[in-house]
């Protein structure tokens, strides 16, 4: 995709350079148009080093090549205008382009995002809320300001601005109002007040799991015994054994289920308070008992159910898989070989199945997999 960053005159400028990163890792090319007030607080070389591409400017403008607003506007897939001043915000909001950034955002007749940074009187001023209404405002953060006031107006973060962009350009009207749920991250479950058993999950694929679907434009909820920084659209619920699991899927409103959460199969009899290692001795015998089974219990519910299947008997895996399909009443399964990637890499591979369909996800980043089952799933699901 085209991704043109419009540059204004805030110290929040050097989120900018994350920014610029994060597209130009997911594949993407970047352009940046910078207003004469944003040139003051860093040189347009560093973004040209960034992304390998000329910046617009007031002084390099040149209508002899495409290095002119015109052009730029037109190249651009999407708009992103971060950090938006006041200023900017307000001018864009009455069609005043006094500037080569603000005309630049005239010419453009694509999706455009600004993301401000403003001190929180600014912000909060009823002509710059009357300027948010007309334009598609990423909400700033409260904390402290680079004036040394506390309130709103940082800049969102750059993951948030990032997520939000790419929900512009790739969302799909079959996700529209669809509330799909996902769990991440292993069941923890008490042996006593201090001590707990639980497995090696980071997390991380349910984690891209949740954002790849918010990309595509569904409604998100994430259920996870792990902390996630993620955008705040994406619901968060934080749980921690397999009955909190299963009692916030049951609490949400699921059209699709996605279990990519290590639930313990076995869980240890509970003992209140603290076990002493005197009253122990040499050896702790746990005693376990069978855990609830969360597929099991909403194997009758309406909505889609896809589970996850992580297995280090490559030789067996796959019938492994298909008997839990069938046996849980799955729409399909997702099976991870934990041979190929164990718990926390940032990579995986899986074969998504249905009663009638073996796919194979190569290998890829837990993000990009993440995308593609999003489609798989709306096309076989």
């Amino acid at each position: 995709m085209n991704i043109l960053i419009g540059v204004g005159g805030s110290i929040a400028i050097y989120k900018t350079c994350e920014l610029i990163r994060l597209f130009i890792k997911n594949g993407d090319n970047v352009k940046v148009v910078m207003s004469d007030s944003a040139i003051k607080f860093i040189s347009p070389l560093t973004f040209e080093a960034l992304t390998r591409n000329k910046v617009l400017t007031n002084n390099t403008e040149d209508w002899s090549k495409d290095l002119n607003h015109i052009d730029y506007a037109k190249w651009a897939d999407i708009f992103i205008i971060a950090p938006a001043t006041a200023n900017t915000i307000n001018k864009a909001a009455n069609g005043i382009a006094d500037n080569i950034l603000l005309q630049t955002y005239l010419a453009c007749n694509k999706p455009t995002l600004f993301a401000p940074a403003a001190n929180t009187n600014m912000y909060l001023h009823k002509t710059t809320q009357e300027s948010f209404k007309k334009l598609n405002i990423i909400e700033a953060n409260y904390g402290l300001l680079a004036c040394g006031d506390e309130g709103i107006g940082k800049m969102a973060n750059v993951e948030d601005i990032f997520l939000k962009a790419k929900r512009f350009l790739h969302k799909e009207d079959f996700w529209k109002n669809k509330n799909v749920v996902v769990t991440a991250g292993g069941s923890i479950e008490k042996i006593d007040d201090v001590r707990f058993i639980s497995n090696f999950s980071s997390g991380k694929m349910g984690e891209a799991i949740a954002k790849a679907f918010y990309i595509k434009g569904a409604n998100v909820t994430l259920i996870s015994s792990k902390e996630h920084n993620l955008i705040k659209e994406i619901k968060q619920i934080k749980v921690s054994n397999t009955k909190e699991y299963l009692n916030a899927i049951l609490n949400e409103k699921v059209d699709y289920l996605i279990m990519a959460a290590a639930i313990s199969d076995y869980k240890p009899i509970y003992k209140k308070g603290k076990l002493k290692k005197e009253e122990i001795g040499e050896k702790l015998i746990l005693e376990l008992e069978k855990n609830i089974d969360i597929l099991e219990n909403l194997k009758n519910k309406p909505f889609k159910k896809i589970g996850f299947k992580a297995e280090m008997d490559e030789k067996n895996a796959l019938n492994y898989a298909k008997k839990t399909l069938i046996n849980k009443n799955l729409d399909a399964i997702c099976l991870n070989l934990l041979t190929k990637n164990s718990f926390g890499s940032d990579e995986n591979e899986i074969i998504f199945i249905t009663k009638d369909k073996e796919i194979k996800l190569n290998q890829d980043t837990k993000e990009n997999i993440a995308i593609k089952l999003c489609d798989v799933v709306k096309r076989y699901i």
